[in-house]
């Protein structure tokens, strides 16, 4: 039982180290790969290797009802939660789509208030949205000009319903778990939302526009391997293992990653405004989830 909860721990640590490092390789890599054949060929590449290793070992199909919740969650969590990031950082810099992503916290929590679970939403809960929000202003006044460009003001928006829906999938796979392997079970999430995203890129014509460079190939190869087999394999098996409100901070820490690989390779913005608005939002989340830890 010891050896399992550090192995939960050391899986929460890879996911929260990895992921930070995915959105500097999506930035990277859109720059000449198409956003929806990038997602997709990520999670399709990905999920037929999990899955082929699970195969190989005997391990057979899970019921249609279990291939369901894979489904469902592959869409809220892959399609929706990372093939919009992936579109948006063509116009937002990986440490801004970072930031945003780092309220996943706040939406777990407040969708698991407004759902059922009957979590009381208390006047630290508020204040730690306040703060949150406060941060977030501050973000984006020091990048108002941006909003003149339609793409940047939409690549927000997806962010955030992107935000949304992999807190939405979190919760749905939190509450849908089965008997099946979990890195089994994220194969499958990966190859249905892989082959929707593929299609919805066949659909955008952007095969004609498949040429990416050396640094694109690279920064798949890096998605396939570290941010879709590693860290969400271990995603799905935290999930299994720890409460949905302390696996979502990860958040904290990836966060940081991001804007540093940003700043230090890509050029991307980090200044003390930037800096008070990561404390900020840190203190925000870390507040309702304070709140909702002792509830």
């Amino acid at each position: 039982m010891k050896n399992e909860k550090l192995f939960a721990w050391l899986a929460f640590a890879a996911v929260a180290f990895f992921w930070g490092t995915t959105f500097f390789a999506i930035r990277i890599g859109v720059q000449s790969f198409p956003p929806m054949l990038l997602a997709g060929f990520r999670h399709s590449i990905g999920g037929i290797l999990i899955c082929s290793y699970f195969l190989l070992r005997g391990y057979k199909f899970p019921p249609l009802k279990s291939l369901k919740v894979f489904a469902i969650n592959g869409f809220l969590m892959l399609v929706l939660g990372n093939g919009l990031v992936t579109w948006a950082e063509i116009y937002v810099s990986s440490g801004l789509a970072a930031l945003i992503c780092s309220l996943t916290p706040i939406w777990i929590v407040m969708i698991n208030a407004f759902t059922g679970k009957k979590e009381k939403v208390n006047a630290l809960v508020w204040l730690g949205l306040a703060i949150c929000l406060a941060g977030q202003l501050l973000i984006f006044n020091d990048n108002l000009k941006d909003f003149t460009n339609p793409n940047y003001a939409l690549g927000i928006v997806c962010v955030l319903i992107a935000n949304f829906a992999w807190a939405l999938g979190t919760i749905y796979s939190k509450n849908h778990q089965s008997d099946v392997h979990p890195l089994f079970g994220a194969g499958l999430q990966m190859i249905s939302g892989g082959f929707i995203l593929d299609m919805l890129g066949t659909f955008r014509g952007e095969w004609a526009q498949l040429h990416p460079n050396a640094d694109a190939i690279w920064a798949l190869v890096y998605l396939i391997f570290f941010g879709s087999i590693i860290a969400y394999g271990a995603y799905m098996y935290v999930l299994k293992k720890l409460p949905s409100t302390i696996v979502s901070t990860y958040a904290y820490i990836n966060t940081i990653v991001a804007v540093i690989l940003g700043w230090l390779w890509l050029d991307e913005k980090l200044n003390l405004i930037l800096g008070v608005a990561v404390l900020l939002t840190k203190g925000g989340v870390y507040l309702v989830n304070k709140s909702f830890n002792k509830a």
